[in-house]
């Protein structure tokens, strides 16, 4: 993975910013843990990537372990990680609101074609799918099962500063096609997480899910190879 300087720079001033006595908080922004000692370092966990960055005087070292082995998705959640952590040192954290769709909050109305596209992917490619079948994929992206009114099956994960991002799947009947819905956390607007970004990341929890979902189970796409093909 090719990094730029300045991102490589940023990292380490960020991560020998972060005081001992809140490196815990920091750290929990982007659900990993920082060990200060007289290499800094700092393991996280973003969608199923898996980041550990070393940060001594002269140098800085990162090394990925992606299952799923997509550069552009590591690498851009690696951006997303500097700006989460940026945010945590400048004292955002998230408390809990109401889940509202993309298009409630402010700026949301550019999600409108992101979220019909993310809707029509899941409800296609999930199909048939059942609670015992995604509680694996749901783990290997960080989230947990939750209850969603009736939903067939739903889970909740939280990429970065706490933010939570819920999708929930109804499997469709005879007369009735399967449906889909993706939430956000009001919170998001507290922490201050741009649209576009926040945008980003939700599409990739659900294509990161979705390929997760194959994988465990061997199942072929039925239309779309992912997300954005």
């Amino acid at each position: 993975m090719n990094i730029k300087a300045e991102v490589l720079s940023k990292l380490a001033s960020l991560i020998n910013g972060i005081p001992a006595s809140s490196a815990h908080v920091i750290a929990r922004s982007v659900n990993g843990r920082l060990e200060i000692n007289r290499v800094r370092t700092l393991r996280a966990n973003v969608l199923g990537v898996k980041y550990e960055i070393r940060v001594t005087d002269r140098a800085v070292k990162i090394d990925v372990h992606d299952p799923l082995n997509r550069e552009e998705d590591y690498s851009r959640l690696l951006l997303y990680l500097l700006n989460a952590l940026e945010r945590a040192l400048q004292g955002k954290s998230a408390t809990p609101k109401k889940l509202v769709g993309l298009m409630q909050l402010a700026g949301g109305q550019t999600a409108r074609l992101y979220d019909k596209k993310a809707i029509d992917f899941l409800t296609m490619e999930m199909d048939g799918s059942t609670p015992e079948e995604v509680r694996r994929a749901v783990e290997d992206i960080g989230g947990v099962l939750v209850e969603h009114l009736n939903a067939t099956w739903s889970f909740e994960v939280t990429p970065l500063n706490g933010v939570r991002i819920r999708v929930a799947f109804w499997q469709g009947e005879e007369d009735m096609p399967s449906g889909a819905s993706v939430l956000v956390g009001e919170e998001v607007e507290e922490v201050g997480v741009p649209i576009e970004e926040l945008i980003t990341i939700v599409e990739m929890t659900i294509n990161r899910f979705v390929l997760f979902y194959r994988k465990e189970t061997g199942r072929q796409p039925k239309l779309f190879h992912s997300l954005y093909f």
